[in-house]
């Protein structure tokens, strides 16, 4: 840009005539000797016809979708009309599809990186006034209007148009007033008159110029040209010079637009009623109320909601990026991003980082989370002006000559923006794949854990067959963390002790299954929660309402205490306590041979746990064992769970919403042995410092590692003269050698 431009931006509703305006003020600005260009940026691409005789020209958004961007040229889309006065339309997507506003951003970004604005004395946009999206709001931004013109007749409804136009001038103007006046275009209807001049008054605007409504208007755009090409009749072609005059030196005013009900009784001469509570709200009113609150069978993604969404929090992640990491544990289906390339690029990165860890570390293949069945759209630039719904089925369709079970297809936050539809994708199963979606929108829908919430409802009511034949001594595993580090070797351990009382696992909900094995969810007479958390619990809630679900009272056993009672409960539910019995029994005789040995080193030692974990009561019985007393449990703010859950914990300090930072004053204060955290493993006052897994190991001797640890780290500091610092390498290769009570916890 060259700084002398003249940047003009026409607004007004849609069929007030203003490109006819646009042109003719072209038109007078090129004879005024005003290198001119005009832009015009509404989807119907028909502003610069007069100018070009009613040729219709390449768009600027037809011509990005066909043209690779190193191969851009102006000349390809920019065209001279009458008097050479430079033509170009923006252009938009079909109606109804894709996104015209973010078609205009698409367009000027295009202008810009061409410099076009270099090449002319002035530019006029006309642009559409109905809509005020960000997208149409471009042209009245700083760096583009210098000048903006509102056309109005004296209709209510352009008025009201022209007031909302103010409203988004003023988002713009940072106090550099730019409106230069109204033009008034008018319909010879009773009173338009009064209301135009009531207009001006309100918003402090000049009538700069008046156009009669006459057939010359007509007749000129019959004959496919302008006004000030006819040169007839004379007094309306001085009226547009004139006009082209006043641009060049026109005064600038701020734009004061005033609220709804201050036009209708400045400009009507009337107020709106206003409803009160004990009026009958008639049906409209009636139907909003019904939608606020949601029958039982309301949709899952409305009635579920993550605990950031439920409480107005910070979003933690993207609800697309929640979704597919669920989706994808579904094995033998194929998932289906419809995002661009960036976006399902960091999810699959994501999904695969767990299983890359666990291959890296233990040597575990993880096929799910390592290798995916996972495909994606690829949107880019041209499907979010014109819509990639056609792709998106394209794909769907592509997709099913593998015949996959099923098709899962995620919809992401550009594609829920210009609002892509995938309910035209179900109607594509066939005998073979069934086509499901999860509308996760992105960060439109919430955050990670919401996406994950979203994926779980919406595949059980697409999947889930409720009439499915009842599988005896068999059980539902609901809600394992798929990304945590042990959730493969959790579940062969409870695998293996549910086989040694003779019981089966028919689904697990969902992590490394089928699409089978998901559909006969309700085979399994019952279930049981991996984790208790916020999110399990409402998963039970939602196939308790669904499905009638019958769930265990307790969720995975972590520590000997829980399972012991875990294992007694599942043999009651099938009616078989022998097997229980032995088992217990057996883990019972190492339990208190290690607790003996640990007592040694740990009883009376003191500790303050600081945890985002609701329920520890698996660190507590095993403290209670060994004779360690806890000081105090601090509780902070957690995305994922809130409350604390405890049946052991009755006469121990509990601070919820805890602040971190008085950690270290109050490690001072208490003076522990024993510094117990869930992320920070570090301490300036304990003895020893250790962290709480997030997700801890189940079975009977799960606590045992960390007392185990313990007590190593307090013998080795203890055993030595040496500055505890110098001992640390010993000490760590010690605790972490992975002996101690390791193995014995998996055995």
């Amino acid at each position: 840009m060259n700084g002398q431009t003249l940047q003009i931006a026409v607004y007004g509703k849609g069929g007030i005539g203003k490109s006819t305006i646009c042109a003719n003020l072209s038109a007078a600005l090129q004879a005024s000797g005003q290198k001119t260009l005009q832009i015009g940026c509404d989807p119907k691409h028909d502003s610069t016809k007069l100018l070009l005789n009613a040729n219709i020209p390449v768009t600027a958004l037809d011509y990005i979708r066909s043209t690779p961007q190193v191969d851009y040229k102006l000349s390809d889309f920019l065209f001279d009309g009458y008097l050479n006065v430079g033509c170009m339309e923006a252009g938009g997507p079909t109606p109804g599809v894709g996104c015209a506003g973010r078609g205009i951003i698409s367009a000027f970004e295009m202008l810009n990186s061409l410099g076009i604005k270099d090449n002319y004395d002035a530019i006029v946009y006309d642009v559409l006034g109905d809509v005020v999206c960000g997208g149409f709001a471009v042209p009245i931004r700083s760096e583009y209007a210098d000048l903006v013109y509102i056309v109005s007749s004296g209709e209510f409804m352009s008025i009201y148009a022209a007031n909302n136009i103010l409203r988004g001038v003023a988002q713009y103007d940072a106090g550099r007033p730019r409106v230069a006046g109204i033009i008034y275009n008018k319909r010879n209807l009773p009173g338009e008159d009064e209301r135009i001049e009531a207009f001006s008054q309100v918003s402090g605007l000049p009538i700069c110029a008046v156009f009669d409504r006459e057939d010359a208007f007509a007749f000129a755009e019959e004959q496919r040209m302008t006004i000030i090409q006819m040169g007839n009749p004379p007094h309306l072609a001085k009226q547009f010079m004139d006009l082209a005059s006043h641009t060049l030196g026109a005064k600038r005013y701020p734009a004061v637009p005033v609220t709804d009900e201050e036009l209708e009784e400045r400009i009507l001469g009337t107020t709106s009623p206003v409803w009160a509570p004990n009026q009958n709200p008639g049906p409209a009113t009636s139907r909003q109320t019904a939608d606020i609150e949601p029958s039982p069978k309301a949709s899952p993604a409305y009635k579920y909601l993550s605990k950031n969404m439920l409480l107005n929090e910070p979003l933690h992640g993207c609800a697309f990026n929640g979704a597919a990491t669920t989706a994808i544990q579904l094995t033998n289906c194929k998932v289906l991003a419809h995002a661009p390339k960036s976006c399902s690029y960091i999810s699959l990165a994501s999904i695969t980082s767990s299983g890359r860890r666990g291959l890296f570390e233990r040597g575990s293949i993880l096929p799910a989370s390592i290798s995916p069945n996972f495909a994606s759209t690829d949107m880019d630039e041209s499907d979010m002006v014109f819509g990639s719904t056609q792709k998106l089925k394209d794909k769907v369709a592509s997709l099913m000559l593998e015949e996959p079970p099923a098709i899962i297809a995620i919809s992401s936050c550009p594609s829920g923006i210009i609002g892509d539809d995938l309910t035209t994708l179900p109607p594509m199963s066939n005998a073979t794949t069934k086509v499901v979606t999860i509308e996760a929108d992105g960060n439109l829908a919430g955050d990670y854990l919401q996406g994950m919430l979203m994926a779980y409802t919406s595949l059980a009511k697409q999947i889930i067959d409720p009439a499915a034949p009842i599988k005896d001594k068999t059980v539902n595993i609901v809600f394992e963390k798929v990304i945590a580090k042990n959730t493969k070797p959790n579940f062969e351990f409870v695998r293996g002790l549910l086989e040694e009382m003779g019981i089966g696992i028919n689904c697990r909900f969902l992590s490394d299954t089928t699409f089978e094995s998901l559909k006969n969810f309700t085979s399994a007479p019952l279930n049981i929660l991996a984790y208790a958390d916020y999110t399990g619990l409402l998963l039970k809630s939602f196939f308790e309402a669904e499905y009638g679900s019958k769930f265990l009272d307790m969720p995975l056993p972590v520590g000997f205490h829980q399972t012991k009672e875990w294992i007694g409960k599942v043999a009651s539910f099938f009616g078989m306590p022998n097997p229980a019995e032995q088992i217990c029994e057996r883990y019972e005789a190492i339990y208190n041979q290690q607790i003996a040995e640990l007592k040694k080193t740990l009883s009376g030692k003191r500790m303050f746990i600081i945890t985002y974990n609701s329920d520890i009561d698996w660190i507590i019985a095993a403290c209670n064992d060994v004779g360690i007393e806890i000081l105090k449990i601090a509780l902070p703010n957690f995305s994922q769970d809130m409350g604390y859950r405890t049946k052991l914990a009755s006469n121990i300090p509990i601070e919820e919403h805890y602040d971190r930072n008085k950690r270290f004053e109050d490690e001072r204060e208490l003076a522990p042995d024993i510094m117990l955290s869930t992320y920070v493993n570090e301490t300036r006052y304990a003895l020893v410092s250790d962290t709480i897994p997030m997700c801890p190991d189940v079975g009977f001797l799960s606590a045992l590692e960390m007392l185990g640890r313990w007590a190593t780290m307090m013998e080795a500091k203890q055993n030595t003269t040496e500055p505890s610092w110098r001992n640390d390498a010993e000490v760590f290769r010690k605790v972490f050698s992975g002996v101690a009570f390791t193995q014995a916890s998996r055995q």
